[in-house]
């Protein structure tokens, strides 16, 4: 009787056979390539570029941040720093740089219909 887990026990005893691989031993020969001066065609030209378009190029508006702000900002910093708050040194931070986000949208006049 055969043992358990052997490949007769499951119906496909038949022998393993691998496919092989059949080696290539040519070498192919890469045609050596020339200057393209054909009799026919004539030399290569370089294509034209394709000009840039001109108009108007807007740049986005230079942060503006107040001495107030910055100064409020270093108080936020240190207060953050000696009371080892992460969070009010980095609100600290932003409000230096003016990436807190005050000041950034601005009202728009509504005007009332008669």
């Amino acid at each position: 009787m055969a043992r358990e887990g052997t490949r007769s026990a499951t119906g496909n005893s038949r022998p393993r056979v691998f496919p092989t691989v059949p080696e290539t031993t040519t070498t192919s020969t890469k045609k050596k390539t020339t200057a393209n001066v054909g009799a026919k065609r004539g030399p290569k030209t370089a294509a034209p570029k394709a000009s840039k378009p001109t108009g108007v190029v807007k740049k986005a508006p230079a942060k503006k941040v107040s001495p107030a702000a910055k100064a409020k900002g270093v108080v936020k910093k240190v207060e953050g720093a000696v009371t080892a708050n992460p969070e009010k040194k980095a609100a600290g931070t932003k409000k230096i740089k003016g990436t807190d986000g005050a000041g950034g949208k601005t009202k728009v006049a509504v005007t009332k219909k008669k």
